[in-house]
């Protein structure tokens, strides 16, 4: 005959014939701690788990909200220093123009002074267009340690036209300034070179169009981590 025993929720079936059916308490509380142990255990792995993915998508959050800052600022940076080769390249106007003194007048000829103020007026635009080039080249370099050499690659036509930029300003300011010679704004050699640097007022040339099809290409390179699908928006 079969005796039915129910203890901590659970019920043993008792029978004469199988005296080894029965779990004694003290076994059962062994049971019972062991599965505690594991479930526990258990607990303590999913909870480590979900916080190393949890530390994984933070880490990815926040790297794709500095990628995102980083691109924004170079679009804008690339968009500056366009601007920039723009009016380095336009030409020199009276209010940029040198001041001489009434001594300097006195000794120095027109033609002098033009070679002298069209030269100072050059550099200082030179200076001004290095300063967004280094703003430009820090961008740049922030992006490519975030994303790699693609971006890079990508701006690299337009970084080559802004240094041809800066090479028909250096041509430009070396004939003027080449006093082995004698030049004046109307010489051969001058307008050979002013025609290079800047062929109308508007300058509505080849380079201009080089420059802004070149940056609208570096920028093409950086939709994808500005969450956009063309450079219009």
């Amino acid at each position: 005959m079969a005796i039915s025993v129910y203890f901590a929720r659970r019920t043993f079936h008792v029978s004469p014939l199988c005296p080894d059916t029965f779990m004694p308490p003290a076994e059962l509380k062994e049971w019972i701690t062991l599965i505690k142990d594991s479930l526990l255990g258990v607990a303590a792995l999913v909870t480590t788990v979900i916080a190393i993915y949890g530390a994984r998508m933070w880490k990815r959050e926040l790297a794709g909200k500095e990628i995102y800052a980083a691109t924004k600022n170079l679009v804008k940076e690339s968009h500056l220093l366009s601007k920039a080769t723009t009016k380095a390249r336009k030409p020199i106007q009276d209010y940029e123009r040198k001041t001489f003194s009434a001594e300097e007048v006195k000794n120095t000829t027109k033609n002098e002074r033009w070679r002298l103020s069209e030269a100072d007026a050059y550099k200082k635009r030179i200076d001004d267009l290095s300063i967004a080039i280094d703003r430009y080249q820090s961008a740049l370099l922030d992006v490519r340690v975030l994303v790699g050499s693609k971006v890079y690659l990508g701006f690299l036509p337009f970084s080559h036209l802004v240094t041809e930029v800066v090479l028909r300003i250096g041509n430009y300011v070396g004939v003027i300034q080449d006093y082995s010679q004698t030049v004046l704004p109307e010489s051969r050699e001058v307008l050979e070179v002013q025609q290079e640097l800047y062929p109308s007022e508007n300058l509505d040339d080849e380079l201009s169009q080089q420059i802004a099809d070149a940056r609208e290409g570096g920028e093409k390179c950086l939709l994808e981590f500005l969450h956009r699908t063309s450079i219009q928006g």
